[in-house]
């Protein structure tokens, strides 16, 4: 077997990182994170590539829950004519051209998938769970951590959960959080702030 000397001169504020999976070199250039996280508290705002984010919660693995600070659009529709989050272009997005963005600024192998609960707010699990990187908060994640939030509630911003789903009697509602913190349901097809929520490895 032949082996390979790699040196390592890429510029300070950028990781390389090298692996071999079956025989195959892999090397890993990303952003180094000018933030400690798993130094921040509950509640803390830091600052990435001129975007402020607010640590929700510190979790096991050294991974760290996080909410951007401000609305990333104030209108945009959840989807056109359904409550799933799962077939929504909401979510394509977010885990699309939003996902990209920000694996540039966090670096690719850094953003976390989690597993959302897309329980209806009146207890039907028609859409069962969904698994993603990028996602909104759930109705209940967001008693967690109204605290944590610590008034940042400017803007009207979409929760996960539906109102309801095609066994109970409607496929059109989503819950949203009001600019005064309150929490109500809105149609699918109206424009409301989108506001991510993803995990991020430490």
């Amino acid at each position: 077997m032949n082996k390979v000397n790699i040196i390592n001169n890429a510029e300070e504020d950028l990781n390389v990182i090298i692996n071999s999976v079956d025989g195959v070199i892999q090397v890993i250039i990303e952003k180094k994170m000018d933030v400690n996280l798993l130094s921040l508290k509950v509640g803390d705002i830091f600052n990435m590539d001129n975007v402020e984010y607010i640590v929700l919660e510190q979790l096991e693995g050294n991974q760290t829950a996080i909410i951007r600070k401000e609305v990333l659009e104030e209108s945009m529709k959840f989807d056109s004519d359904n409550n799933n989050w799962k077939t929504s272009s909401i979510r394509r997005y977010l885990n699309d051209e939003y996902l990209r963005e920000i694996e540039n600024v966090f670096g690719r192998e850094r953003i976390i998938e989690h597993i959302v609960d897309l329980l209806s707010l009146d207890g039907l699990d028609d859409y069962g769970v969904s698994t993603d990187k990028v996602s909104f908060l759930t109705i209940d994640q967001y008693r967690k951590y109204r605290k944590a939030l610590n008034g940042n509630l400017e803007n009207c911003w979409w929760l996960i959960t539906p109102d309801s789903t095609a066994s109970g009697n409607s496929t059109f509602y989503v819950q949203f959080v009001d600019s005064d913190g309150g929490v109500g349901c809105d149609h699918c097809g109206c424009g409301v702030g989108v506001r991510p929520f993803f995990i991020v490895q430490s």
